[in-house]
C-alpha cells in the first residue's frame, strides 16, 4: 500500500552490504516529494557467521548509535517510524536486496556525475552519521593504540583469504571475469604486491579478515607471508586475549576491521568486495581527504593499483591506475 513506510526485514550479507541497503532505503525516501513517502523503518542488523553457528539478528541501536543517526534522518526531512509487526515479500523484497542494489548504484553515478558535491550529498551525510557502538568501546581503543601508537602501522591490508571468497571466487567470479585479474591471491601473494609498492611500511602491516574462516592457522599465514616478503602481519587476535576476541560478535568484528582501515594513512583491498569499497569512499567523505591513498591488490602486475575512483568501480581496470 502507498501508505505504508518504506523498509524491509534485513539484509543477510555481511554487514557493508548491510549497510548500502540502508543507503538504498533513505535514497528511494529521499525522492518523494510528499511526506508519507519519506516515512521509512529501520532493519535489524544481521551478525552473519559464515557456517551459521553463531549468526543472530540485532536491533539496530544495538550495533550503532541511534541519537546522531535519528538527527541525520531529521536533517533529510525523513521521518522513522516503529516497525512493523510482520513482514511480506519474497527474500529479495525482505531482506532488502533491492535496497542494496539502489544503495551501490547510487553511489556509482554520485561519483562519476557528481562529485565536486559529494561531502554535501545524503550518501555521506549517512555514513558520517552511521557510527558503530564499537568504535566508543575499549576493545577499540586498546587495538587502535596498538597499531597506531605503540607499533606506529601506517598501513591496513584487507586479505580476503577466507573459506566464503574462496567458494564465491570458484564459482562464480571465475565464470563471470573474463580478463586477468588477481582476485584469489594467497595471503603471501598479496603482502609481496605491498612490499613491491610500499617500501616504507616499517616492515609490519595491520590485516584484517574474519580470522574464524580463514584456510590456514594465522601462525603458518604470518611465517608463510614473513619468508616471502620479510613483512610481519598483524591480526586483531595479536592484540587483544583470547577471551575478548572470541567474545566479540561477528558483526562488530567487521566493524573493528572497518574503523581502522578507514583511519589507517594507507588502505590496501580489492574492488570485488564490498568491505574494500565501501572502506575507500567512507575514507574521503568521512575524513574529506583527497588525496590518493588507497589502493588494490586485484589489478593483475607485480604492484598495487592506485585507486581513483573513491570505491565506486568493481572492475580494476577502471578503478585504479
Amino acid at each position: 500500500m502507498s501508505g505504508e513506510p518504506l523498509g524491509y526485514e534485513h539484509n543477510d550479507g555481511g554487514i557493508n552490504n548491510q549497510k548500502l541497503a540502508l543507503l538504498g532505503l533513505f535514497v528511494a525516501a529521499n525522492k518523494s516529494d510528499n511526506q508519507i513517502g519519506r516515512r521509512i523503518y529501520l532493519p535489524n542488523i544481521y551478525n552473519k557467521d559464515q557456517h551459521d553457528l553463531k549468526s543472530s539478528f540485532e536491533n539496530f541501536e544495538e550495533i550503532f548509535w541511534l541519537d546522531i543517526f535519528f538527527d541525520f534522518a531529521k536533517r533529510w526531512n525523513i521521518e522513522i517510524v516503529d516497525r512493523p509487526n510482520s513482514f511480506h515479500g519474497d527474500r529479495i523484497e525482505r531482506n532488502g536486496w533491492n535496497y542494496f542494489g539502489q544503495g551501490a548504484c547510487y553511489i556509482g553515478d554520485l561519483v562519476e556525475h557528481e562529485r565536486p558535491n559529494l561531502n554535501s550529498d545524503i550518501a555521506s551525510d549517512l555514513f558520517r552519521s552511521l557510527i558503530p557502538k564499537i568504535k566508543s568501546s575499549r576493545i577499540f581503543q586498546t587495538v587502535c593504540d596498538k597499531i597506531f601508537y605503540v607499533s606506529e602501522i601506517n598501513t591496513a591490508v584487507q586479505l580476503r583469504i577466507e573459506e566464503d571468497w574462496h567458494n564465491h571466487a570458484n564459482r562464480h567470479l571465475s565464470a563471470v571475469i573474463k580478463h586477468e585479474e588477481d582476485y584469489l591471491l594467497s595471503a603471501e601473494g598479496i603482502i609481496k604486491k605491498v612490499a613491491n609498492s610500499l617500501p616504507d611500511t616499517g616492515g609490519t602491516v595491520y590485516v584484517s579478515c574474519d580470522e574464524r574462516y580463514i584456510l590456514l592457522p594465522k601462525w603458518t599465514i604470518r611465517e608463510n607471508v614473513l619468508n616471502e616478503t620479510g613483512i610481519n602481519i598483524v591480526f586483531k587476535s595479536d592484540l587483544i586475549s583470547p577471551e575478548t576476541f572470541d567474545s566479540i560478535r561477528q558483526v562488530d568484528a567487521s566493524l573493528i576491521d572497518f574503523e581502522i582501515g578507514k583511519v589507517a594513512d594507507r588502505f590496501v583491498g580489492m574492488t570485488r568486495s564490498t568491505f574494500s569499497n565501501l572502506l575507500c569512499f567512507e575514507r574521503h567523505v568521512c575524513t574529506y581527504k583527497t588525496k590518493r591513498h588507497d589502493y588494490i591488490y586485484n589489478k593483475i602486475g607485480p604492484k598495487l593499483g592506485i585507486r581513483t575512483d573513491l570505491g565506486s568501480k568493481d572492475d580494476p581496470r577502471v578503478a585504479a591506475i
